[in-house]
């Protein structure tokens, strides 16, 4: 008699029955609680309201996790709110959506005449207007230059966006002796001292406003002591000078 020989394992239908299961533990996955959005959490907002981030961001509690679009989520809530730089999206098992912004600060007040104040942003977007500009923390800025302003928009002038680009980086300290700063039709910007007891008006090209304070308390400012009100010419570290009184426009201006 022969014996029987022993059947050897199928490894193709093994591992369509692998598959089989698999799809069923998804699908069972997909339609039950697990797959849910259980919690929202916003971190990262300091002046834009949780509730206005969340509304946006159109992610609710009991949808499917897979319908949270990370990218789509930080593309609608920058088109909506002007003080957003960016949303991070994050949905941690099981079920957990965190979404952590980072807000724009704010760079200056634009002061206009008729006694309007706007705050302007990091790019130069109009974040709102203000009744009182004193005391907000931020530089003052004017200019006589005709443009367009609407909140939520960007100041049409890139010498505003510039200026708002630049003024966030500079350091604190160095706008401490600084009264406000105005942006002329020309190849200078100006900053004008607090008088201490003179006031004196800084001019300079739309470069490096942090290098041009830098130059003025390092070398001007001590320099400056008893003397009355005039006008700094800085161009660089090495070329700037004092004209009391004079409103003599200088050959490169």
């Amino acid at each position: 008699m022969v014996p029987e020989q022993k059947r050897k394992p199928s490894w193709k239908a093994l591992l369509l029955l692998i598959i089989f299961f698999l799809g069923i533990a998804v699908a069972v996955f997909f339609t039950s609680p697990l797959s849910e959005v259980r919690s929202v959490e916003v971190v990262g907002n300091s002046q834009i309201v949780k509730d206005q981030i969340l509304r946006i961001s159109g992610i609710q509690v009991g949808m499917n996790i897979w319908e949270v679009e990370p990218a789509e989520v930080d593309k609608r809530l920058k088109s909506q709110l002007p003080l957003l730089a960016k949303a991070d999206v994050e949905v941690k098992f099981p079920g957990n959506v965190v979404i952590a912004v980072a807000e724009k600060p704010v760079a200056a007040i634009l002061t206009k005449e008729g006694g309007k104040n706007y705050r302007l942003l990091s790019d130069g977007t109009v974040f709102d207007l203000v009744k009182n500009p004193s005391g907000a923390g931020v530089p003052l800025l004017s200019s006589k230059r005709q443009f367009q302003i609407e909140v939520g928009k960007q100041i049409p002038d890139p010498d505003i966006q510039k200026f708002c680009e630049q003024i966030v980086k500079v350091d604190r300290s160095l706008l401490e002796p600084i009264s406000n700063f105005e942006i002329k039709e020309g190849n200078l910007w100006s900053a004008w001292t607090n008088p201490d007891p003179a006031s004196f008006e800084i001019r300079f090209p739309p470069g490096d406003i942090n290098t041009t304070l830098e130059v003025f308390t390092q070398f001007w400012k001590k320099q400056l002591e008893g003397k009355s009100s005039g006008i700094i010419y800085i161009y660089s570290r090495e070329e700037a000078w004092y004209e009391k009184g004079s409103e003599r426009v200088p050959k490169k201006e």
